[in-house]
C-alpha cells in the first residue's frame, strides 16, 4: 500500500466515524417537545339552569404528557390565555401556572379556575344552546429537556385549541382537545443533517 493510498483511507475512516459519531450524538439527544391537552373545560354562567352569570369563573383541567424515553422537561411558568369567539384581540381571562420538573414517560395535571371579564354571555348563552359557544385556550411557555447530567436551552412552546361548549357549561368534545402549534417544523432539514453526513461518508469508502 503507498502512503498517500494510507493516508486516503486514514481520511475517509476518520469522516465515516466522526459521521457515525455524530449521528450516535444526534439520536442520543433529540427530544419531543410535550402534548398539551384540555381535559376538562366547565363555564358554570352557561349552564341551563342558571338564571344569573353570578360565577364567570372558568375551571380547566390541563394535562401535559412527556413522551420521551429518557429525557425530563422543565417548564417555565404556563401562561393560560382565554378568549371568546372569533376575536383574537381581547382576551376574556388569563392564568398563569407557576413552572415545574416532569420526569420521562410522566404527565401531569393542572387544575386552575379562570376569572373572566368582557364576556358576551347573553350571546355565549344563544350559542351555548345550540352547542356552538366557542372559546379558544392558548397556552405560552418554554422548555429545557434533562439529558443525563446537563440541560438543553430553553425552547418556546405556544399551543392554542378551540373548545365548544354546550348549555350544560362543559366541551361538548367529550375526549381531551389537543392543543396544536399554527407554526411549522423548523427543524425539518437539520433533523436529516447527521444522516446526510453519515451516509456522505459512507460513499467516500467505496470510491
Amino acid at each position: 500500500m503507498t502512503e498517500p493510498d494510507g493516508c486516503c483511507r486514514c481520511c475517509l475512516s476518520f469522516i465515516l466515524t466522526l459521521g457515525l459519531a455524530t449521528l450516535f450524538m444526534w439520536l442520543s439527544v433529540r427530544a419531543s417537545k410535550p402534548s398539551c391537552s384540555i381535559r376538562d373545560f366547565n363555564v358554570p354562567a352557561l349552564t341551563r339552569s342558571s338564571n344569573s352569570t353570578y360565577n364567570t369563573t372558568i375551571y380547566l383541567q390541563l394535562r401535559l404528557d412527556n413522551g420521551n424515553k429518557d429525557k425530563g422537561i422543565y417548564y417555565d411558568a404556563l401562561n393560560i390565555t382565554l378568549y371568546y369567539g372569533k376575536n383574537r384581540s381581547l382576551p376574556i381571562g388569563n392564568v398563569t401556572v407557576k413552572g415545574f420538573y416532569q420526569g420521562h414517560k410522566k404527565n401531569a395535571n393542572r387544575r386552575e379556575g379562570v376569572r373572566t371579564n368582557r364576556v358576551p354571555w347573553d350571546t355565549a348563552k344563544r350559542e351555548a344552546s345550540n352547542g356552538t359557544a366557542v372559546f379558544r385556550v392558548d397556552l405560552q411557555t418554554a422548555v429545557r429537556f434533562k439529558i443525563i447530567f446537563w440541560k438543553t436551552k430553553r425552547k418556546k412552546l405556544m399551543v392554542s385549541a378551540e373548545v365548544t361548549v354546550n348549555d350544560q357549561g362543559t366541551k361538548v368534545r367529550k375526549k381531551g382537545i389537543k392543543l396544536k402549534s399554527g407554526a411549522s417544523e423548523p427543524l425539518r432539514y437539520c433533523r436529516a443533517l447527521p444522516w446526510l453526513l453519515a451516509v456522505t461518508a459512507a460513499c467516500f469508502c467505496f470510491i
